[in-house]
């Protein structure tokens, strides 16, 4: 079954193509207009709407009565614009492709392409215009040589017509496939009409969905049931997506360093420690433990005993210093009195290990917005200072349906912190600015337009 065959040129429009420069196209209008002016109604076609406004002044400076028509103009004017061209008020007119269809006005004897159609379907509604109700009309082309790629769909209007094609048009369409081939390309065919039809998938279904709301936003006939059904679902959805990215645990990490035992003079080292690095340190631990014995051990000794060591070995007994005389008196002082003084209470030893908690949340699959609300300086700033935990951004976001690189990883927030407890407290504060952003989304107030531009 064929709904309506392919357009075609009527085989009573005389169809001639002019290959001819920019700046003589005017001219060549002007011969046109000498020839079949008297005759009856000449339509010309243009390009753009300046370009029709542009070739009306040109035309009435050299006193041709004209009239211009375009999808610039107001309904009004377009009505009036058009009666006057049928009633042959005015027989000349430059008009866009607005005029191309719907357009039927007896006598119409020319038409003029002064701006080559760009598509088939263009060049055979313009044509069209003329040569109507068994009447004859005729329909000129102006193409420049620089517009190589409509000569093919001008050559195919002319073929399919039944009128001959020109030899210059032929060449230049020659020229303009070899340049394409030249380049690697394939020629361009250009209908007019282009679609991929409906798909009736579920993309397509929940934009047709999008359309109803807005028309229903536009108009206020909301349904205040429906809305509150929508945000509760939106609700229990945005609780289990926080849910599973909140499943983990804060785990102990060790980051202190640690430091190996002192070994007591002429013992066994420690077991053999494989890697050079390993016994270093093993070997800078024993010395250091000789070095803190030999220390202890002049310490103990009193500063008469010092003395008396001092004489023993043959060594000049320093003089003391007003802080051992000072000691020496305290301690006679003590004797007399029988005071023993406590001693000082030897301070814990601290060891340079520290424990920190850790844990980690995926936020890849959280809309574009959230991410951007979570991971922004001040909310980090605010979350680290309430809960004394750091958070960092780690990672790089993979779109949906895409594998993360060797070595790479999802984004995500890293949280350390000294206890467990803070750890705590900075995942309770994420995942409450998560719920809140996801929700002020999720609340339906005004359908966002999809596209590039939207109206404020």
């Amino acid at each position: 079954v064929q709904v309506g065959g392919r357009s075609v040129v009527c085989s009573d429009v005389e169809q001639h193509v002019v290959i001819i420069d920019e700046d003589d196209k005017f001219l060549k209008l002007l011969e046109l207009l000498g020839i079949y002016q008297e005759q009856g109604s000449v339509l010309v076609f243009v390009e753009k709407q300046e370009s029709a406004d542009s070739l009306l002044k040109d035309l009435l400076k050299r006193s041709y009565p004209c009239l211009s028509l375009h999808g610039g103009m107001d309904q009004f004017d377009r009505d009036s614009t058009i009666a006057d061209f049928k009633n042959n008020t005015i027989k000349l007119m430059v008009a866009t492709s607005v005029a191309a269809r719907g357009l039927d006005v007896k006598q119409l004897v020319l038409v003029v392409n002064f701006d080559c159609p760009n598509h088939y379907e263009d060049y055979v509604h313009r044509c069209g215009r003329t040569g109507r109700a068994g009447n004859k009309g005729t329909a000129f082309t102006f193409i420049t040589p620089e517009q190589g790629k409509f000569s093919v769909d001008i050559t195919k209007g002319l073929e399919l017509s039944g009128a001959g094609v020109p030899d210059d048009l032929k060449a230049l369409m020659e020229e303009y496939k070899e340049q394409r081939k030249a380049e690697g390309k394939g020629i361009v065919k250009n209908s007019g009409f282009s679609g991929k039809g409906f798909k009736f998938d579920e993309a397509e279904k929940n934009q047709v969905n999008e359309a109803k709301k807005m028309q229903k936003w536009a108009l206020g006939l909301q349904d205040s049931d429906d809305e509150a059904e929508a945000a509760d679902q939106a609700a229990d959805q945005i609780d289990k997506d926080i849910a599973k990215a909140f499943s983990n645990k804060p785990t102990l990490k060790k980051t202190g360093i640690a430091v190996a035992p002192p070994v007591a003079p002429g013992a066994n080292p420690p077991e053999a420690i494989k890697g050079a690095q390993k016994a270093k340190l093993n070997l800078a631990a024993s010395i250091a433990a000789k070095i803190n014995e030999k220390i202890s051990s002049g310490n103990n000794l009193d500063m008469t005993q010092q003395a008396t060591s001092q004489i023993m070995k043959g060594e000049v007994v320093s003089k003391m210093s007003g802080l051992g005389l000072a000691k020496q008196l305290a301690e006679k002082v003590n004797n007399k009195l029988n005071y023993i003084p406590a001693e000082p209470e030897k301070e814990e030893e601290t060891t340079s290990s520290e424990d920190r908690y850790e844990d980690e949340i995926e936020i890849n699959s959280f809309p574009q917005q959230a991410r951007w609300k979570i991971t922004s300086k001040d909310t980090l700033s605010q979350i680290t200072e309430y809960s004394e935990a750091a958070v960092t951004v780690r990672g790089t976001y993979i779109a949906p349906g895409s594998q993360p690189a060797e070595g790479d990883r999802k984004i995500y927030l890293y949280i350390e912190g000294p206890s467990e407890r803070a750890v705590q407290i900075a995942k309770s504060e994420i995942k409450r600015v998560l719920k809140e952003e996801l929700l002020r989304q999720s609340k339906y107030h005004a359908p966002q337009p999809a596209g590039r531009y939207k109206v404020i």
